[in-house]
């Protein structure tokens, strides 16, 4: 059996990009790219016939997903090397170069905005917070999925700037939508002590909302995410 690592080597060889934990791609379908497609499959029944932007696009393949329900939609990142494979792969798609802190569209121009399995490496979260509030539409969505630390007790990531606790996350998101909806999964942390951690949370009170009826749950699970839902940006 070949080893992860030749693998890899096998993808670069085949695609000309070299996979990693952070930026995961199609030709490497591991457990970590399944992860990230699920939280793309979920969030595509908020993005049919609306303006959509994928911010923290990564390799592009989530953009590509969207893409097929989307109105229109753009996918921006600041790797050069992630995009280039994107624009290759993906070539009737819209990527752009760019700094999440400092998005380069006009205020308002989204109905959708996904920032999937970004936050955490972003080193101004509130900066890139302020950001989905602008480009954002009064009635639009945002979705943020970050990693929740319950799961990863014990095992750090040095890719990751800041991973957010559940009280975190709606602190900050608190401060900037009028309307804030975090949905977690109710998968077990693999360690006992992620286990207490999050008995400890849900005895304060701060245990995420069951999906309502009408969003289909069939891709939720992605094993480690808290799902934000973020509505009436609080604007000017």
């Amino acid at each position: 059996m070949l080893s992860r690592k030749l693998k890899k080597l096998l993808c670069f060889v085949k695609s000309g990009y070299l996979p990693t934990e952070e930026r995961v791609v199609p030709d490497f379908p591991d457990e970590n790219f399944q992860n990230h497609l699920k939280v793309y499959k979920f969030a595509r029944q908020f993005a049919i016939g609306k303006d959509v932007l994928d911010s923290g696009c990564g390799t592009g393949y989530g953009t590509a997903n969207l893409a097929e329900v989307a109105k229109s939609i753009v996918g921006v990142d600041i790797s050069k090397h992630a995009l280039r494979w994107a624009k290759k792969r993906y070539p009737k798609i819209s990527y752009r170069e760019m700094d999440v802190h400092h998005l380069d569209f006009a205020d308002n121009s989204f109905d959708f905005v996904i920032s999937t399995e970004n936050f955490e490496h972003l080193s101004d979260q509130p900066r890139h917070a302020a950001e989905l509030v602008r480009v954002v539409r009064p009635t639009g969505l945002v979705i943020v999925a970050s990693p929740n630390p319950e799961m990863f007790v014990g095992n750090h990531n040095r890719f990751h700037s800041k991973e957010n606790s559940y009280e975190e996350l709606m602190e900050l998101f608190s401060s900037k939508f009028n309307s804030v909806k975090i949905f977690e999964n109710l998968l077990d942390p693999p360690t006992e002590e992620g286990r207490a951690k999050r008995e400890e949370r849900w005895t304060r009170g701060q245990k995420g909302l069951p999906l309502p009826p009408e969003i289909d749950p069939t891709w939720f699970h992605n094993t480690h995410s808290f799902f934000c839902f973020l509505e009436e940006p609080q604007k000017g």
